[in-house]
């Protein structure tokens, strides 16, 4: 799109909305673009104006260039895929597959045309994906240490786990809002929902996670986590939670 057409269809944006956007660079449909703050909570509101992604679309995107160039060619498998970033990620990489945790569906099997897995308890071979993909998913997880082995489990030696998941920086010590004892849920904490594209009911926030995150990976799979923030209005990338963790299985 040239920058004549991109002003015409900016002179058709309300001016109280016009004033909160600014131009640059869209890495999930790679075009010039206008970023629009829709509302203050810009990491649900901070929308490219062509493709609609969010900031933690952008961002994760963003990291998989950095961190994997090579991630079109390489051997990817996204749990709970949602949104515009792994619409880009299937249709970019040949070697993308995904799943879906379907309480009621046995694990390794279809439903409605969509794997089931539990990510507690995969059933895919050892050492098998050069990356392993995860959106907002470890927050719901019931038992993240266990989680975090069998990805590290199911990824080749220098495989990557990249992920995005709340980090709340006043927090020194992760909070657990759940117990699990014999199957039964136990809230700590005032049941918190966020949405699940694959349920109307939502999810249950399992974990608030802080800033010995890293380590609760690295002691639960051997993963070394490296955090990667950048903040890049050009690239639309500003928000709240726009970490996105990359976590390396040793070689």
């Amino acid at each position: 799109m040239s920058m004549i057409d991109l002003v015409s269809k900016i002179k058709k944006i309300p001016y109280q909305l016009s004033v909160k956007a600014n131009f640059g660079f869209c890495p999930i449909c790679e075009k010039k673009t206008l970023f629009i703050k829709h509302d203050p909570w810009l990491r649900d509101h901070y929308q490219c104006m062509h493709c609609k992604s969010i900031p933690r679309q952008r961002a994760i995107v963003n990291a998989l260039n950095i961190f994997c160039p090579a991630w079109p060619v390489m051997t990817i498998h996204e749990s709970s895929p949602g949104g515009v970033s792994s619409d880009y990620i299937r249709k970019k990489c040949k070697n993308y597959s995904s799943s879906y945790f379907f309480p009621d569906t046995l694990p390794g099997s279809y439903y409605n045309g969509a794997r089931c897995e539990n990510l507690e308890k995969m059933t895919f071979e050892n050492d098998i994906f050069d990356i392993f993909i995860t959106q907002d998913v470890f927050e719901h997880v019931n038992h993240p240490d266990v989680a975090f082995r069998e990805i590290a489990r199911v990824l080749k030696p220098g495989g990557f786990h990249i992920f995005t998941v709340p980090l709340y920086r006043n927090l020194k010590v992760t909070r657990p809002r759940i117990v699990e004892k014999d199957g039964e849920i136990q809230h700590l904490l005032e049941p918190v929902y966020h949405g699940n594209p694959i349920s109307s009911e939502g999810s249950l926030v399992t974990f608030d996670y802080g800033m010995d995150f890293p380590e609760l990976i690295f002691g639960s799979s051997g993963m070394i986590t490296t955090l990667y923030l950048q903040k890049d209005p050009k690239m639309g990338l500003d928000a709240e939670f726009l970490e996105v963790f990359i976590s390396k299985k040793t070689e």
